[in-house]
C-alpha cells in the first residue's frame, strides 16, 4: 500500500510504501551479543564485571554513577569474551561488552510477573524504573530514571504520551500501541504515579480515538487522562510540537509546569520493569524495506548485531544500496553488520538502488526548497553556509537551536546536501562546549 507524508509547510510531499506488518515474535538469541554501556545521550555506566567471567541472563553488567547514564545489563546468559569499541546506530563508536552465548536463561521461557503496582510507593516506582535501565527513547534517548527524579522536584508536573510515530516512515511505536493498548498506558500510568503527575496528555493523530473513557478512568487510577489530537503532517511529534500541542490545552497550567514526553517505547520499558520486573533488554525492531527478503517485527535482544536481524528475516533479497536506522526521514544510515540493537533502535529500513540510487552532493543550487519547507522557519541552506564558513553569531546560534532535525530540508534538496545533519553536528559541539 502507497502513502504520502506530507509536510507541515509548503506544498512538498513524498510517497512511501507502507504495507502493513505485523509482530512476529521473538528473534533468535544472538551468538554474540555486542553490549554498549552507553546507549542514550550521556556517560558510560561503570562496568562490574570482568573479561573472562560468566553471567546470567539480565545481570547488571554496569552500574550507573550519575544522572547521565543507566544501569546495563547482561541480554543473554554467557561469557564475557572481551570489551572492545563497536559502531553504534547514531554513527558513533561505543564501548561493548563481547558475551558469547551459553548457559541457562533466567528470563526467557518463564512465567513472567505480575505485580500489583497501583498502590506501590512514588518513591519506589522511580527505584525500579532506574534500576532497570529504563531509556526514554522519545527524541535523543536520555536515561528514564533520572529524568523522573529531575521532574519529581517540581511540584507541579504532567505526562505527555506519544501514541504516534514521530516518524511515519518508522511503525513501531504505532503498530505497539495497536497491538498493547492496556500495557502502553498502564506503562503511561506507572510513569505518572512516580512522579504524582497532575494528568496525562495522550496525543494522537486519530480522527475519533477509540479510547474510551471510562477505561482511562480504571487504567490512570482517577487521575486525569485526557486525549488531544495532533496535525497529521509531518513532523508533528517531535518534542517542540508535542510541547506546544499541550500547552494549547484549555487545563495546561504552562508557568512553573514541568512535561515529560514519552513515546510507546518507553512507556513498555517501563511496564516491563514495574509490573514484570524485566530489566531493558529487548526491543521491538520493525525490519523491512525492498532489500529484505522477508520484512517483520521482531522482539530482538539488546546486542544483537543487525546482520544477525537481517539474517533472520531472509537476509538481503538484493545488495543493499543504505541500511537506515530508525526511519526515512530523520534517521541515520549505517555501514556495519556488527551495529548492535540498542534501547534506542525501532526500525531497520534496507534499500535497493532503485529506491535509493548512487547520487552525488553537489553544490547548493539557490532554488530555494529547503526555506519552503522547514517547519523552524529558518533557512537551512544559509545556516550550512554559515556553519560551514565559521561564521559565528547569535543569529547564527539561534537558528541552529531552532531546527528540529526533522529532514525536510534534506528530503527535497534537490543537490542532496544533508542539511539538518550538519546543522545537528553544529549543535552537539556547541551543547559540549556550554558543558
Amino acid at each position: 500500500m502507497t502513502n504520502y507524508i506530507r509536510f507541515a509547510k509548503g506544498f512538498e510531499s513524498i510517497k512511501i510504501d507502507s504495507s502493513p506488518l505485523s509482530l512476529a515474535g521473538n528473534a533468535f538469541l544472538p551468538p554474540t551479543a555486542l553490549i554498549p554501556l552507553r546507549q542514550h545521550a550521556g556517560e558510560d555506566a561503570n562496568l562490574i564485571v570482568q573479561s573472562g567471567e560468566r553471567v546470567r541472563e539480565g545481570q547488571l553488567i554496569a552500574r550507573s554513577t550519575s544522572d547521565r547514564a543507566a544501569n546495563v545489563h547482561a541480554s543473554i546468559p554467557g561469557i564475557v569474551d572481551s570489551f572492545r569499541e563497536v559502531p553504534m546506530p547514531d554513527g558513533s563508536l561505543q564501548i561493548s561488552a563481547v558475551i558469547k552465548l551459553s548457559g541457562a536463561f533466567d528470563l526467557l521461557g518463564k512465567r513472567e510477573s505480575a505485580y500489583p503496582w497501583q498502590n506501590v510507593p512514588e518513591s519506589e516506582l522511580l527505584r525500579v524504573i532506574e534500576d532497570k535501565g529504563c531509556v526514554n527513547s522519545f527524541s535523543d534517548p536520555v536515561p528514564l530514571g533520572p529524568q523522573l527524579r529531575n521532574a519529581k522536584r517540581n511540584a507541579r508536573c504532567t505526562v505527555t504520551l506519544r501514541l504516534f510515530d514521530a516518524d511515519p516512515t518508522c511503525r513501531i511505536d504505532s503498530t505497539l500501541y495497536r497491538s498493547f493498548p492496556d500495557i502502553i498506558l498502564s506503562g503511561a500510568a506507572i510513569i505518572a504515579r512516580s512522579v504524582d503527575a497532575r494528568c496525562v496528555y495522550l496525543a494522537h493523530t486519530e480522527k475519533r480515538t477509540a479510547i474510551e473513557a471510562l477505561k482511562l478512568d480504571q487504567i490512570f487510577n482517577g487521575r486525569p487522562a485526557l486525549p488531544v489530537r495532533s496535525p497529521n503532517r509531518y513532523p508533528s511529534g517531535n518534542e517542540r510540537r508535542i510541547r506546544a500541542l499541550v500547552s494549547g490545552m484549555e487545563d495546561s497550567k504552562g508557568d512553573g509546569e514541568t512535561t515529560i514526553l514519552v513515546d510507546v517505547t518507553t512507556a513498555l520499558s517501563a511496564y516491563d520493569a514495574v509490573v514484570r520486573n524485566l530489566p531493558c533488554v529487548t526491543r521491538f525492531v520493525e525490519v523491512c524495506g525492498p532489500a529484505i527478503d522477508s520484512p517483520k517485527i521482531l522482539k530482538v535482544r539488546v546486542g544483537t548485531p543487525i546482520g544477525d536481524v537481517i539474517e533472520e528475516c531472509g537476509g538481503f533479497k538484493v545488495d543493499p544500496a543504505r541500511i537506515v536506522v530508525n526511519g526515512l526521514l530523520a534517521g541515520q544510515a549505517v555501514y556495519d553488520l556488527d551495529t548492535p540493537i540498542t534501547k534506542y533502535a525501532k526500525s531497520l529500513h534496507l534499500m535497493d538502488r532503485d529506491a535509493c540510487p548512487p547520487y552525488t552532493v553537489r553544490e547548493c543550487a539557490h532554488c530555494g526548497r529547503c526555506l519552503q519547507v522547514c517547519p523552524a522557519k529558518i533557512d537551512p541552506q544559509r545556516v550550512v553556509a554559515s556553519i560551514k564558513a565559521a561564521r559565528a553569531s547569535e543569529k547564527l546560534a539561534k537558528s541552529i537551536s531552532a531546527c528540529q532535525y526533522c529532514g525536510c530540508c534534506a528530503i527535497v534538496c534537490p543537490s542532496r546536501i544533508p542539511l539538518h545533519q550538519i546543522i545537528k553536528e553544529a549543535h552537539s559541539r556547541l551543547t559540549e562546549d556550554r558543558t
